[in-house]
């Protein structure tokens, strides 16, 4: 049998082994990326959102490269990233930092571009965009409830009170009846008339449907229409002889002798009858003429 120390050995050099070979590749892994070829590229943020040198580098969530260096330039933080050279970055190509708070492992994500696009040389600036995080959503949501806050000032709880207080008037006034409004929703009579009128109404236009009366018989009765249509040409077709000249009433329109000799004869008349009335005695003009009826 083995003895409690053997195993306890074998336990011992059992993690030490896991342990080494755990370390043993994860630094193969890094000297494979440090034999790699790899482009630089850089990017402008805001903020880093815990984006650290060494923070890995995605196409589209494929792992492409690792973040060189984060240095402040001015009012902005530069980001440079080594990327493989396998890899083509294109123009269009955007930067994203995906923040990971919790774990600490923020990255740099790039999104793809058509390949028709022209590929960025080593150097290049990628546009940077940032996303806002969880402390840009809390600083938002206080700005936001500040001004809110600075919005519903006293002043707008007394009023909107009192705008609600009078409201609440109104409405139970309606409830007893009180005004124009009130009547049209409590007074039984309004609603009685109001429903005899739509009775009305609808007889009436049942009325006319049936063609009963001088209203639905000139909705209804063809004859009349036709009788109607018949008049309505007829006119037309006197006017028509009017306007031609033809007939009386057509020469009496349309000749200019004719109506000349009229006014002419008009003006005589009226001529004849005043040069009786200054020769003869006041009143005995008018005598005679209501004689001659």
């Amino acid at each position: 049998m083995h003895s409690p120390d053997s195993a306890k050995k074998v336990g011992i050099f059992f993690i030490v082994g896991m342990v080494i070979l755990g370390a043993v590749t994860f630094r193969a892994e890094h000297l494979g990326r440090l034999f790699k070829k790899h482009n630089t590229y850089n990017a402008y943020f805001q903020s880093s959102k815990g984006v650290k040198k060494g923070a890995k580098v995605t196409l589209s969530g494929m792992d492409i490269g690792t973040v060189k260096k984060v240095v402040v330039e001015g009012d902005r933080l530069l980001i440079a990233m080594a990327i493989e050279k396998k890899i083509s970055i294109r123009e269009g190509s955007v930067a994203t930092i995906i923040p990971d708070f919790l774990f600490g492992k923020s990255y740099v994500d790039l999104n793809l571009v058509p390949p028709t696009r022209p590929v960025l040389p080593s150097g290049s600036t990628i546009q940077g965009v940032d996303i806002p995080g969880l402390s840009d959503m809390v600083v938002r949501f206080d700005t936001a409830m500040s001004s809110l806050e600075r919005l519903v000032s006293e002043d707008f709880i007394h009023n909107l009170a009192g705008a609600l207080k009078r409201a609440n008037n109104l409405l139970e006034g309606m409830e007893q009846g009180k005004g124009t409004m009130g009547r049209l929703f409590t007074d039984e009579t309004l609603f009685n008339d109001l429903k005899e009128t739509t009775g009305n109404a609808n007889s009436l236009l049942g009325k006319l449907s049936r063609g009963e009366g001088t209203m639905g018989k000139l909705f209804m009765d063809e004859t009349l229409f036709s009788e109607l249509k018949e008049a309505t040409s007829n006119a037309n077709i006197l006017l028509g002889k009017v306007n031609r000249g033809e007939g009386t009433l057509g020469k009496l329109v349309t000749e200019e002798d004719l109506y000349k000799d009229i006014k002419r004869m008009t003006a005589n008349l009226t001529e004849t009858v005043n040069g009786f009335r200054t020769i003869m005695p006041h009143g005995a003009f008018s005598s005679i003429l209501y004689s001659s009826f």
